[in-house]
């Protein structure tokens, strides 16, 4: 990602002030826009105009005496095809870092959420991975939470962990007597062809309204994700998901598993293909992802791609290919109705970063 770095030196017009160091900011961001046909298979066929996942942010750090680093990073989602976003709506953190390893406190994506990374060639796109491992009736474990305290690692011969503490995920302030608590734990390891990694996370979920409690229960979710580089042009990979939660009567179980690739077809395009797939306890909830996109890479910076892909639902399923990380995410509010069809996403897509 290519930023620029603006050095300002603060001066007070008209005013005596003593020199004040300032650290070195970065201002970066993505737009990412996609132009797309979607199709739930049964009466919804539309198109959309979609941002998924652009951002804006600003971050920085200074170096003080025996190598402590301290750093702060704030960052929003920006919805380039309507108004914006909130302000610091992604993450947003300040802490220190050293030989020791990095402790930062506030909002941001989970250890168990970022190790999907190996195996999810559609990131941010139609086909995303999350829209079959994140489900509410198996567990939202693909999440960013609030109120976090991480700590991760310094490196050993490419072997890191990370683990991180949320003692409210689901509120905008820590309170008395915090429900929904969660720890999200991983440990990657990345050394030339090969990147892998495990991590498990466990939450406290709950929630009332009126002083009625809507719901009460516990889940834990572990994850493992690997990719290998078998040649220079071919990398292969693969996942495993296994939720449970406490929440109905006998609770709800299920696993999620399949195969990725990306082959460089030239220096510039690449072709990349998915399918994974959900075995539900809950009757007749299973379903496929599939997805097939060409990428071209104008430079680290610029790529342009097109994807296919396809959520086969079991009877009572009702998922889509389109639900993750975008901004036009058509749902049942808007008359889609996936149950028991193939849901289908064709989308053209820009990326710039900068």
């Amino acid at each position: 990602m290519q930023h620029k770095k603006l050095i300002a030196a603060m001066v007070a017009a008209g005013l005596s002030m003593p020199a004040l160091a300032v650290a070195d900011i970065t201002i970066y961001g993505r737009a990412h826009l996609s132009a797309d046909i979607l199709d739930d298979g049964k009466d919804y066929n539309e198109f959309n105009v979609s941002s998924n996942s652009s951002r804006l942010g600003f971050k920085g750090e200074r170096t003080f005496a025996d190598g402590l680093t301290a750093m702060f990073q704030i960052e929003q989602e920006i919805n380039y095809d309507t108004s914006g976003s909130a302000w610091a709506s992604r993450d947003t953190f300040a802490g220190l870092k050293g030989d020791w390893g990095m402790l930062r406190i506030g909002k941001f994506d989970t250890p168990f959420k970022l190790a999907r990374g190996p195996a999810n060639f559609f990131g941010d796109q139609a086909g995303d991975l999350r829209n079959i491992t994140r489900t509410n009736d198996h567990g939202r474990f693909d999440e960013r939470f609030n109120n976090s305290i991480h700590y991760r690692s310094p490196s050993l011969n490419g072997l890191v962990w990370d683990i991180q503490y949320s003692n409210e995920n689901g509120g905008s302030s820590t309170v008395e007597d915090a429900k929904n608590k969660a720890v999200s734990t991983s440990l990657g390891y990345s050394n030339g062809p090969i990147n892998v990694v495990i991590a498990y996370e466990s939450q406290d979920i709950y929630r009332e309204t009126g002083g009625v409690v809507d719901y009460d229960y516990s889940a834990d979710a572990w994850r493992l994700a690997a990719s290998y580089r078998i040649t220079s042009d071919f990398r292969l990979a693969g996942f495993y998901q296994q939720t449970e939660n406490t929440r109905g009567v006998e609770g709800q179980e299920a696993d999620v598993f399949g195969i990725a690739g990306q082959y460089r077809i030239s220096p510039s395009v690449y072709l990349n293909a998915h399918w994974f797939t959900l075995d539900s306890d809950l009757e007749k909830r299973d379903a496929n992802l599939y997805a097939i996109g060409l990428e071209y890479r104008v430079d680290s910076a610029l790529r342009f791609y097109g994807n296919l892909a396809f959520m086969d639902n079991d009877d009572n399923s009702s998922l889509t290919p389109w639900g993750a990380a975008r901004s036009a995410a058509p749902s049942t509010a808007e008359g889609v109705n996936a149950r028991g069809e193939m849901a289908t996403a064709f989308s053209l897509g820009m990326r710039y970063d900068f």
